[in-house]
């Protein structure tokens, strides 16, 4: 098979594996300490592929966010496409899910926030939530309140900091308050959290349960 033109020498698996090198390298050490030479070198592969598949570092960043989002996202849009209220637990479930046994993607954006405004790494985080997230869970909620979901001593602004910050906040408490509270946040903990979250949304925001559509 001819090969691209311009394409630099590797394997098929040569974007997964600087995928998967840059969340290491990103959830471990601030942005700009991360060396993109280093990042190919522990993907086995040519620093010219992130020229190739990224452009730069700041879209390496930028793919590896939203590639670590993708799952979640995915979840989101099912549970507006099929308008079921256990789908929202189904989402609440699968972030737990895949952040347990992934990067954890809640604490790169609470601290790619706290940088300044004009830096390439929270730039990055901000337009993954203005593109996707935000309005993902802005219409989630707006389809619950039109379909008459919510109750109605439920305000849906409210609502939705509710489940923000029953979906992100186990994974961004620090270490040492929850060791004093003698939590362990490993993948048991987190699936029991997720089970008995998910009941709190479903009977403390709905008016209805089960398999009703809305």
């Amino acid at each position: 098979m001819t090969k691209k033109p311009g394409r630099p020498l590797g394997g098929s698996d040569a974007r997964a594996a600087l995928i998967s090198e840059a969340q290491r390298f990103f959830h471990k050490q601030p942005y700009h300490k991360v060396s993109t030479r280093r990042i190919a070198e522990n993907a086995g592969v040519d620093v010219a592929m992130i020229r190739y598949y990224f452009g730069n570092k700041a879209g390496l960043f930028e793919a590896m966010v939203r590639e670590t989002a993708a799952p979640m996202i995915t979840r989101m849009r099912q549970a507006v496409e099929e308008g079921k209220i256990e789908s929202l637990n189904d989402v609440v479930t699968t972030f737990y899910r895949e952040m347990s046994t992934g990067p954890n993607l809640p604490t790169l954006i609470f601290r790619s926030m706290m940088l300044d405004e004009d830096d390439q790494q929270r730039q990055v985080v901000e337009k993954l939530f203005q593109d996707i997230l935000l309005p993902l869970h802005q219409l989630l909620f707006q389809r619950l309140q039109e379909k008459g979901a919510l109750r109605k001593d439920i305000d849906p602004e409210l609502a939705r900091m509710s489940f923000s910050s029953l979906m992100v906040f186990p994974f961004i408490i620090p270490t040492a308050l929850a060791d004093i509270q003698g939590i362990t946040m490993d993948s048991a903990f987190l699936e029991k959290l997720a089970k008995h979250n998910a009941a709190l949304l479903q009977h403390g925001i709905f008016k209805v349960q089960g398999d009703n559509t809305l």
